[in-house]
């Protein structure tokens, strides 16, 4: 009896470890239509490999080959220092800017959009 209970609560401690450990490994949520808007403009493209996912950078630097687990939050955290850099909002209009801060395009959002885009890349 005693066995079959410590069986159980190691199989469940295993199941929440591994629950969280996966949970850790996804990327931030993001608003569809703005994030696929905005995939054209960003300094970087995933590419498949057969080990995985690479980084190819649009700029010419080398390719970036991180472990699979980490390549979403890199991507997240590349995706948030470009838009820093290359996104303003002016009322509910998203402006992308290109290097020289020359407009590439404007994008009409509703609220919840832009509220994702202030949350999402800080600006």
């Amino acid at each position: 009896m005693n066995k079959n209970i410590l069986m159980l609560v190691l199989v469940a401690i295993f199941f929440v470890v591994g629950f969280f450990g996966f949970k850790s490994s996804l990327p931030e949520d993001k608003n569809k239509r703005v994030y696929s808007i905005l995939e054209e403009f960003l300094p970087y493209t995933i590419e498949k490999r057969t080990g995985g996912l690479a980084i190819v950078y649009k700029d010419g630097r080398e390719k970036e080959k991180p472990k699979n687990s980490e390549i979403f939050h890199i991507t997240d955290r590349l995706d948030k220092e470009w838009g820093k850099e290359s996104l303003r909002v002016d009322g509910n209009t998203l402006i992308i800017l290109d290097k020289d801060k020359q407009e590439l395009k404007r994008v009409e959002l509703d609220t919840k959009e832009l509220s994702w885009v202030k949350e999402f890349f800080g600006i």
